[in-house]
């Protein structure tokens, strides 16, 4: 009986495609911010990839590009761009907001998730 109860938890965990064991990074999503009329938009999607859209009297532009992170930064790499941007981020308790601020200096943004 043990046997079995191992072996059903096994498939279960195989069929779950083991989120158990690697649970999804909290900043892939669609954050999106507000600041002096001018709303940023992040897709941070699980296979790495990112697009940032800002929007400015209804006129947007989209930027793609990649993005990784550590326990405390957050790195994008932006097609065009020869320097990565590297933010630290925080979550709220429950990660429905994040806090990105600029590791070379500037302002701190807050994205509420989408």
């Amino acid at each position: 009986m043990k046997k079995l109860i191992v072996c059903a938890f096994l498939v279960l965990l195989v069929l779950s495609g083991c989120s158990l064991l690697a649970p999804e990074n909290p900043i892939v999503g669609t954050w999106e911010t507000t600041i002096l009329g001018a709303t940023t938009n992040y897709v941070f999607n699980t296979d790495g990839t990112s697009i940032g859209t800002t929007t400015v009297l209804d006129v947007g532009i989209s930027t793609y590009g990649i993005w990784s992170s550590d326990s405390t930064k957050l790195t994008i790499t932006w097609a065009g761009s020869s320097e990565d941007e590297v933010e630290l981020y925080s979550f709220n308790g429950d990660k429905s907001t994040m806090t990105l601020s600029p590791t070379a200096g500037g302002l701190s943004r807050t994205f509420a998730r989408q």
